[in-house]
């Protein structure tokens, strides 16, 4: 199976000048919460999740006309539409993300593929394997006293 089989393809995206305001409200809207973010020549350069809007927005006291580009998350993790999904599964596990962002051959974003996604699609009862993986960062000790 190939990526482009399970990516949500109808994929909602800011500018790196819009505000943190317009963000949320995309999100809102589309009752999201990822969005990647795109520079003027449609390249996805960041993401913005509602945690960094809760984390880097409200926490640290910004206002709502912060360009998402002050905000995001610059570290984008991605997979293209012809890789295995096999593939964008272990990517996910390895970098412990539970959303990739699907790029064409130029960097732009066709679609979203989410933890969700390959639970939907699993015939090989591998999703847990993944989401365990994922969420192995959130279990470990805590650092010592």
């Amino acid at each position: 199976m190939r990526c482009r089989e399970v990516m949500r393809k109808d994929v909602a995206v800011c500018q790196e000048g819009d505000t943190v305001a317009d963000c949320a409200q995309v999100m809102r809207d589309r009752k999201i919460g990822f969005v990647p973010v795109v520079d003027g020549g449609g390249q996805v350069s960041g993401i913005v999740t509602d945690r960094d809007l809760a984390l880097r927005v409200v926490a640290e006291k910004r206002g709502t006309g912060t360009p998402v580009s002050v905000i995001m998350t610059r570290d984008v993790r991605v997979c293209h539409p012809w890789d295995s999904l096999r593939a964008a599964e272990r990517r996910m596990a390895e970098v412990r993300k539970s959303r990739l962002v699907v790029v064409d051959e130029d960097g732009r974003a066709v679609g979203v593929i989410s933890l969700s996604d390959v639970a939907q699609s699993d015939t090989r009862a591998l999703a847990g394997h993944v989401l365990y993986e994922i969420t192995r960062r959130e279990a470990a000790p805590p650092p010592p006293a």
